[in-house]
C-alpha cells in the first residue's frame, strides 16, 4: 500500500470514546505531521469541530450519548463543517450503517487497522 505523505501540517480531530483507540489514533497520526485534538465523544466532537474547523476528523462508529452517525449528521448540518472530510471506524459493521456513514460523505475503515492503514486514509482525504 502506497501511503500519501503529508506535505504540510494539517489539523486532525480523533473522536473516539475509547481513550486507547484515541491515544493509540493521536500517535500515529502526530508521526504522520498532523496536528491532533482529541474529542471523547459525539457531542464534545461536534462542540470541538465547530471551534477548531479541523481538516479532516476521524471518528468511532459506535459510542455512547451521541452515536458517530447522529455526530456525523450534526457535522453534516453545520456549513462550516458540512465539506469536512470524515473517517469512520467501526469494530463491526452492517451494509445498511455503512452505508448511511457513506450516504453522509464519510469514509469507512474497519478496526482492527494498522497506524499506515489510518494515516493513509486520512492523507487521502485530505488531498482530494
Amino acid at each position: 500500500m502506497d501511503c500519501v505523505q503529508v506535505s504540510t501540517r494539517h489539523s486532525v480531530l480523533v473522536v473516539d470514546d475509547d481513550p486507547f483507540m484515541r491515544e493509540l489514533s493521536r500517535i500515529h497520526l502526530e508521526r504522520a505531521g498532523h496536528v491532533v485534538s482529541l474529542a471523547e465523544g459525539g457531542a464534545e466532537g461536534v462542540a470541538k469541530a465547530r471551534s477548531l474547523g479541523p481538516d479532516a476528523i476521524v471518528m468511532d462508529f459506535s459510542m455512547p450519548g451521541l452515536s458517530g452517525t447522529d455526530t456525523l449528521k450534526q457535522i453534516r448540518a453545520d456549513p462550516d463543517l458540512a465539506r469536512t472530510p470524515v473517517l469512520m471506524l467501526t469494530a463491526w459493521s452492517s451494509d445498511a450503517s455503512r452505508l448511511e456513514a457513506e450516504n453522509l460523505g464519510a469514509t469507512w475503515l474497519e478496526k482492527p487497522l494498522s497506524g499506515e492503514a489510518l494515516i493513509d486514509a486520512v492523507g487521502r482525504m485530505i488531498a482530494a
